[in-house]
Protein backbone atom coordinates (compact mmCIF):
# COMPACT_ATOMS: atom_id res chain seq x y z
CA UNK A 1 0.00 0.00 0.00
CA UNK A 2 1.42 3.28 -1.33
CA UNK A 3 1.80 6.05 1.75
CA UNK A 4 -0.47 8.42 1.57
CA UNK A 5 1.98 11.19 2.27
CA UNK A 6 3.84 9.98 -0.94
CA UNK A 7 0.36 9.69 -3.12
CA UNK A 8 -0.18 13.61 -1.42
CA UNK A 9 3.36 14.52 -3.34
CA UNK A 10 2.61 12.90 -6.37
CA UNK A 11 -0.43 14.49 -6.73
CA UNK A 12 0.57 18.00 -6.70
CA UNK A 13 3.09 17.17 -9.66
CA UNK A 14 1.84 18.15 -13.01
CA UNK A 15 2.92 16.24 -15.59
CA UNK A 16 4.10 18.84 -17.92
CA UNK A 17 5.89 20.17 -15.59
CA UNK A 18 7.06 23.60 -14.94
CA UNK A 19 9.40 23.87 -17.78
CA UNK A 20 11.04 22.08 -20.49
CA UNK A 21 14.37 22.61 -18.42
CA UNK A 22 13.20 22.23 -15.20
CA UNK A 23 12.78 19.08 -13.04
CA UNK A 24 9.17 18.33 -11.89
CA UNK A 25 9.91 18.15 -8.42
CA UNK A 26 10.84 21.45 -6.85
CA UNK A 27 13.54 21.24 -4.26
CA UNK A 28 10.68 21.29 -1.38
CA UNK A 29 8.49 18.57 -2.79
CA UNK A 30 11.78 16.37 -3.30
CA UNK A 31 13.27 16.60 0.38
CA UNK A 32 9.91 15.74 1.43
CA UNK A 33 9.45 12.86 -0.48
CA UNK A 34 12.97 11.64 0.01
CA UNK A 35 12.20 12.00 4.12
CA UNK A 36 9.39 9.45 3.48
CA UNK A 37 10.87 6.03 4.69
CA UNK A 38 9.50 4.07 2.10
CA UNK A 39 9.48 6.35 -1.08
CA UNK A 40 12.06 4.18 -3.16
CA UNK A 41 9.43 0.93 -2.67
CA UNK A 42 6.45 3.19 -2.66
CA UNK A 43 7.82 4.79 -5.99
CA UNK A 44 8.69 1.78 -8.04
CA UNK A 45 5.08 0.02 -6.61
CA UNK A 46 3.12 3.10 -8.69
CA UNK A 47 6.01 2.49 -11.56
CA UNK A 48 4.78 -1.29 -11.72
CA UNK A 49 0.81 -0.56 -11.26
CA UNK A 50 -0.38 -1.39 -14.37
CA UNK A 51 -3.64 -0.12 -13.41
CA UNK A 52 -2.36 3.28 -12.20
CA UNK A 53 -2.49 6.09 -14.73
CA UNK A 54 0.37 7.05 -17.01
CA UNK A 55 0.72 10.64 -15.94
CA UNK A 56 1.15 9.25 -11.99
CA UNK A 57 3.50 6.12 -12.98
CA UNK A 58 5.32 8.70 -15.10
CA UNK A 59 6.10 11.12 -12.45
CA UNK A 60 6.87 8.14 -9.45
CA UNK A 61 9.72 7.67 -12.34
CA UNK A 62 10.82 10.94 -12.30
CA UNK A 63 10.57 11.52 -8.91
CA UNK A 64 12.91 8.26 -8.77
CA UNK A 65 15.54 9.37 -11.75
CA UNK A 66 15.28 12.89 -10.21
CA UNK A 67 15.81 12.11 -6.84
CA UNK A 68 19.09 11.22 -4.31
CA UNK A 69 17.32 7.40 -3.72
CA UNK A 70 19.83 5.22 -5.23
CA UNK A 71 19.02 1.58 -4.00
CA UNK A 72 16.65 1.07 -6.62
CA UNK A 73 19.08 1.49 -9.41
CA UNK A 74 21.11 -1.71 -7.97
CA UNK A 75 18.54 -4.02 -9.70
CA UNK A 76 18.49 -3.86 -13.71
CA UNK A 77 14.91 -4.97 -13.33
CA UNK A 78 14.18 -1.46 -11.08
CA UNK A 79 15.91 0.40 -13.93
CA UNK A 80 14.27 -1.54 -16.54
CA UNK A 81 10.38 -0.87 -15.18
CA UNK A 82 11.92 2.60 -14.94
CA UNK A 83 12.91 2.77 -18.44
CA UNK A 84 10.36 1.70 -19.70
CA UNK A 85 7.47 4.50 -18.38
CA UNK A 86 10.09 6.93 -19.41
CA UNK A 87 10.53 5.95 -23.11
CA UNK A 88 6.36 5.64 -22.93
CA UNK A 89 5.92 8.87 -21.16
CA UNK A 90 8.64 10.48 -24.54
CA UNK A 91 7.23 8.98 -27.16
CA UNK A 92 3.35 10.44 -25.78
CA UNK A 93 4.40 13.52 -24.73
CA UNK A 94 3.22 17.16 -25.97
CA UNK A 95 6.80 18.88 -25.55
CA UNK A 96 9.15 16.91 -26.37
CA UNK A 97 11.79 19.40 -26.24
CA UNK A 98 12.46 18.44 -22.45
CA UNK A 99 13.97 15.40 -23.94
CA UNK A 100 15.96 16.47 -26.44
CA UNK A 101 15.69 17.50 -30.05
CA UNK A 102 17.98 15.12 -32.87
CA UNK A 103 21.14 15.65 -33.43
CA UNK A 104 21.13 19.08 -31.52
CA UNK A 105 21.11 18.42 -27.70
CA UNK A 106 20.13 16.57 -25.16
CA UNK A 107 17.26 17.51 -22.46
CA UNK A 108 17.09 17.05 -18.98
CA UNK A 109 14.49 14.25 -19.35
CA UNK A 110 16.40 12.69 -22.03
CA UNK A 111 19.91 12.33 -19.86
CA UNK A 112 17.84 10.71 -17.22
CA UNK A 113 16.70 8.27 -19.44
CA UNK A 114 20.01 7.67 -20.58
CA UNK A 115 20.96 7.05 -17.13
CA UNK A 116 19.34 3.93 -16.99
CA UNK A 117 21.99 2.51 -19.08
CA UNK A 118 21.16 -0.49 -21.11
CA UNK A 119 17.90 -0.67 -19.98
CA UNK A 120 17.02 2.87 -21.70
CA UNK A 121 18.32 2.09 -24.90
CA UNK A 122 16.46 -1.28 -25.03
CA UNK A 123 13.42 0.78 -23.60
CA UNK A 124 13.80 2.80 -26.93
CA UNK A 125 14.33 -0.18 -29.43
CA UNK A 126 10.54 -0.10 -29.35
CA UNK A 127 9.90 3.30 -30.58
CA UNK A 128 12.43 3.49 -33.40
CA UNK A 129 9.39 2.76 -35.52
CA UNK A 130 7.23 5.53 -34.41
CA UNK A 131 6.74 7.66 -36.97
CA UNK A 132 4.49 10.32 -34.94
CA UNK A 133 5.69 13.96 -35.66
CA UNK A 134 7.83 15.40 -32.50
CA UNK A 135 6.10 18.73 -30.72
CA UNK A 136 9.34 21.03 -30.20
CA UNK A 137 8.45 25.27 -29.20
CA UNK A 138 10.62 27.65 -29.05
CA UNK A 139 12.44 29.60 -31.71
CA UNK A 140 15.17 27.93 -33.33
CA UNK A 141 14.55 24.52 -31.91
CA UNK A 142 10.96 24.52 -33.48
CA UNK A 143 12.20 25.96 -36.79
CA UNK A 144 14.76 22.88 -36.95
CA UNK A 145 11.47 20.27 -35.76
CA UNK A 146 9.86 21.88 -38.91
CA UNK A 147 12.28 21.67 -41.77
CA UNK A 148 12.91 18.46 -41.01
CA UNK A 149 9.76 16.94 -39.54
CA UNK A 150 11.58 14.47 -36.62
CA UNK A 151 9.82 11.87 -35.34
CA UNK A 152 9.47 10.21 -32.56
CA UNK A 153 11.58 7.29 -33.84
CA UNK A 154 14.14 10.27 -34.32
CA UNK A 155 14.02 11.38 -31.23
CA UNK A 156 14.60 7.68 -29.77
CA UNK A 157 17.01 6.59 -32.21
CA UNK A 158 19.34 10.41 -31.15
CA UNK A 159 19.36 9.42 -27.75
CA UNK A 160 20.67 5.35 -28.70
CA UNK A 161 23.18 6.93 -30.45
CA UNK A 162 23.95 9.39 -28.01
CA UNK A 163 24.13 6.95 -25.46
CA UNK A 164 26.71 5.14 -27.32
CA UNK A 165 28.36 7.93 -28.36
CA UNK A 166 28.13 7.35 -32.37
CA UNK A 167 27.36 10.08 -34.74
CA UNK A 168 24.16 11.12 -35.68
CA UNK A 169 22.86 12.51 -39.14
CA UNK A 170 20.88 15.71 -37.09
CA UNK A 171 19.80 17.32 -41.32
CA UNK A 172 19.38 13.78 -43.19
CA UNK A 173 16.03 13.31 -45.25
CA UNK A 174 13.56 10.98 -43.05
CA UNK A 175 15.15 8.10 -45.70
CA UNK A 176 18.54 8.64 -44.58
CA UNK A 177 17.84 8.81 -40.87
CA UNK A 178 16.00 5.65 -41.58
CA UNK A 179 18.58 4.09 -42.44
CA UNK A 180 20.67 5.00 -39.49
CA UNK A 181 17.93 4.06 -37.38
CA UNK A 182 18.44 0.67 -39.26
CA UNK A 183 21.98 0.52 -38.08
CA UNK A 184 21.28 1.00 -34.31
CA UNK A 185 18.70 -1.42 -34.60
CA UNK A 186 21.40 -4.05 -36.13
CA UNK A 187 23.61 -3.20 -33.17
CA UNK A 188 21.38 -3.31 -30.65
CA UNK A 189 20.55 -6.60 -31.57
CA UNK A 190 24.37 -7.69 -32.30
CA UNK A 191 24.63 -6.71 -28.72
CA UNK A 192 22.15 -9.45 -27.29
Amino acid sequence: MTDPKLMSIVRQIAPAGPGPDAPLFAAGEMAKLTALPSAEADLLELVRDANCDPATRFIAAEGLVESSLTAWRNKAENRRDVADVLAKAMADDQSHNRWGLPGSFLGPFGKRLLSLGAEAESALVPLLSDGRLLNIEGSEAATLNSQFKFRVSDLAGWLIASSFHLPWPPEGTSAERDAAIAELRSRMENRK
